[in-house]
């Protein structure tokens, strides 16, 4: 059996490449996995403005030779 961890940046990307790998004979593995991978707090001298939060969708998938 091989295993994958496949990534992307945004929902959208990571279904793609899901769907791809599907096509070819992988399965899922579990359910996706969403984490925080960047945060920046953003000021205007002390004023906090915004948090940017840059996220990773991610999906285990397995294939059986």
């Amino acid at each position: 059996m091989e295993y994958k961890v496949i990534y992307g940046d945004s929902p959208s990307e990571l279904s793609s490449k899901v769907n791809q790998y599907i096509n070819e004979g992988w399965k899922l593995l579990g359910s996706h996995q969403v984490v925080i991978r960047r945060e920046q707090n953003r000021y205007s001298g002390s004023q906090h403005m915004d948090t940017i939060i840059e996220l990773e969708y991610s999906q285990s998938m397995a294939k059986f030779v």
